[in-house]
């Protein structure tokens, strides 16, 4: 087998892993889903699956940089070349976030939030996980005041972390049982509220 094909290999296995890993946090919850299930639901061995992930708190992590990954990508649509773009993108950011995050992925997250605070290192984790998320969004908050769209005396960090945090609350009010359409029109139209008041006066 040639190193392409032996690289590609690697990563369709770590990928199917990580696939069962998501469904198993899921269905079972994080702290009663067992390796050797997920690795049954993978295809693989139980040896196999360790060469790739040592701990269900590694598949975790794993996850996490996955919807990372995610997140840049959409952040690429809503982010764009003017404001006009900015408020007319934050509707399809929603749909395109949504679309790229799975609900089963969006569960396991507030499954992960109360486990939390029985697991230590899983708490570091998702600690973790969110500074790199803010991190990314201040990043394309900050580039949209070089380009003068946005005031120079905005509070950069505030407004990351808030933009976050109503994400995570509309997806909760999703898990709940509150209609997406709604949970969209309140993203949507609170983006726009956001960005309006954020605008340059240039």
């Amino acid at each position: 087998m040639s190193p392409k094909v032996s690289s590609q290999y690697k990563t369709e296995t770590r990928d199917r892993i990580i696939h069962s890993a998501v469904i198993n946090f899921s269905l079972n919850g994080f702290d009663k889903a067992r390796m050797e299930d997920i690795a049954i639901d993978a295809n693989v061995s139980k040896g196999t699956l360790y060469l790739y992930f040592k701990s269900k708190e590694d598949l975790f992590y794993a996850i996490c940089q996955n919807n990372i990954k995610k997140l840049k990508g959409q952040l690429d649509v809503l982010f764009t070349h003017s404001k006009e773009d900015l408020l007319y993108n934050a509707e399809k950011f929603y749909d395109g976030f949504q679309y790229a995050i799975k609900d089963d992925e969006q569960n396991i997250s507030f499954e992960i939030m109360a486990e939390c605070s029985r697991n230590p290192r899983l708490r570091k984790v998702m600690y973790e996980q969110r500074i790199k998320m803010l991190e990314i969004v201040s990043e394309y908050l900050n580039l949209q005041i070089k380009k003068g769209l946005f005031k120079k005396e905005m509070d950069v960090n505030a407004i990351a972390y808030g933009l976050i945090s109503l994400y995570d609350g509309l997806s909760l009010s999703k898990m709940i049982g509150i209609s997406n359409d709604f949970n969209k029109r309140v993203w949507t139209e609170t983006i726009k509220a956001i960005f309006a008041s954020m605008g340059s006066s240039r």
